[in-house]
């Protein structure tokens, strides 16, 4: 038996699993000690020890590189790319490492790569948070001449519900459109059109969420920005890491929000949700007339689904586009894996990053 080796690492963590016959045997979360990552003056710096982690933990279990057939990636943030997967090659390996985002993610190909080489192994990243595509030129507009959206959003947990969906449902992907939420520290709304991400909300441009800001009224916006407060990266700290729920209630926990507003019957905190709520719902709103209303399913994903006050108001305001269907958690390994077993049968292709 042979297995896909699965990387994904976070800001204090590194995910590993190992795939084999359809299923993760395998799978563990190095934490990383945040005490221990302050030596590293950069995130790259970090490669090494996050590589040498990785071999250890690959050791424990008695695994070689000889039992691995291929391994899958999470995809950093570099230029805009296509849905799918792309072949970690030393161009895509020298774009991850000197993204002008630095990321733990971009760490995933780069150490991918190392792996590669050293063992003669096929190495890919999959749905990178980038990898859209080129946005039809009508949902690029923001408003402002020589400003385009960012396409940036939760591409691998969002393709990857609708996979599961289509399957249990027994619909084709590729011919169904569903809105999925992505309802994590950050929000995206996004509209998966046949397979594709081809519209969305991003966690800048929508509902506020545990912790950032969502939209802000741009007036506002600008007075803060110039009023001699902030800085410009203390700025971006209030609106990405201080915002949404710790701005309000001082709590990045849902749970924990909750309790406060329906146990203690915080006032507040009961405003607050109603108003995460209906925010949620005006965003999933907002896509259905992309594709003229033509939705299968509202998908609703993330560790915020696990919530079911929460999932129960937001299908009520939304149930009259499409049926909802709540699938708790994030499914990034799988659909890592998955998506790079499609490759290895032929069932997709790999692009080459040019």
């Amino acid at each position: 038996m042979k297995y896909i080796l699965v990387i994904n690492p976070g800001s204090t963590s590194t995910k590993i699993a190992l795939f084999a016959q359809g299923t993760i045997t395998h799978e563990t979360n190095l934490e990383h000690d945040e005490q221990s990552l302050k030596k590293y003056e950069s995130i790259n710096e970090q490669w090494p020890m996050r590589k040498e982690a990785i071999e250890t933990w690959l050791k424990s279990l008695n695994i070689d590189f000889d039992q691995i057939k291929a391994i899958a990636a999470r995809g950093g943030i570099t230029k805009p790319l296509e849905t799918g997967a792309y072949r970690v090659d030393q161009a895509l390996r020298d774009a991850l490492f000197n993204s002008n985002n630095p990321h733990a993610s971009n760490l995933a190909g780069v150490i991918a790569y190392d792996f590669a080489e050293e063992n003669n192994l096929p190495a890919y990243i999959y749905d990178a948070v980038c990898g859209m595509g080129k946005p039809e030129p009508i949902y690029a507009y923001s408003g402002l001449e020589g400003v385009d959206r960012p396409y940036l959003t939760h591409v691998l947990n969002s393709r990857a519900v609708c996979f599961h969906h289509a399957q249990l449902q027994a619909e084709d992907i590729y011919q169904n459109n569903y809105i999925v939420v992505h309802m994590g520290g950050g929000i995206t709304t996004n509209l998966v059109a046949q397979g594709k991400i081809i519209d969305f909300v991003g966690d800048d441009e929508g509902t506020f969420s545990p912790e950032r800001a969502g939209r802000i009224p741009t007036r506002i916006l600008v007075k803060l920005c110039y009023s001699g407060k902030y800085s410009e990266k203390e700025m971006q700290r209030q609106l990405k890491g201080q915002g949404g729920l710790i701005s309000y209630l001082n709590t990045n926990d849902l749970r924990q929000a909750e309790h406060q507003a329906y146990q203690e019957g915080d006032k507040k905190a009961f405003d607050v949700l109603a108003a995460l709520h209906l925010q949620i719902a005006k965003d999933i709103a907002s896509l259905a007339p992309v594709v003229e209303g033509n939705i299968q399913g509202i998908l609703l994903t993330g560790g915020m689904a696990h919530s079911a006050s929460l999932t129960a108001e937001i299908t009520k305001r939304v149930k009259f586009i499409a049926p909802v269907y709540v699938y708790a958690g994030t499914r990034e390994m799988e659909a890592l894996a998955l998506g790079i077993e499609r490759v290895l049968q032929g069932e997709e292709k790999a692009y080459n990053y040019e």
